[in-house]
């Protein structure tokens, strides 16, 4: 649970989430909400947390390369057996 909190992808799943939400909320309610406001603040509170090395930027050149290599070491081992 912990790696999830870390990654930005959570927090941008959770900040449309949370639109979705207060969205809800207000039509129940008989309230608007700015999605947009709401999203742009959740964003930003997404970047401080990048920023301070709490959240980290999923970086896709090494996911790929550790992809690639977890591959390339499953075919050796199957050519192996």
């Amino acid at each position: 649970m912990k790696q999830k909190i870390k990654s930005y992808g959570f927090w941008t799943a959770l900040s449309g989430a949370v639109v979705v939400l207060l969205e809800a909320l207000g039509k129940a309610f008989g309230f608007s909400v700015n999605n947009d406001v709401v999203s742009s603040i959740i964003m930003a509170i997404a970047g401080v947390l990048v920023v301070f090395g709490v959240v980290s930027m999923p970086n896709k050149d090494k996911d790929n390369s550790e992809t690639e290599e977890k591959q390339e070491n499953e075919q050796d081992k199957e050519k192996g057996e």
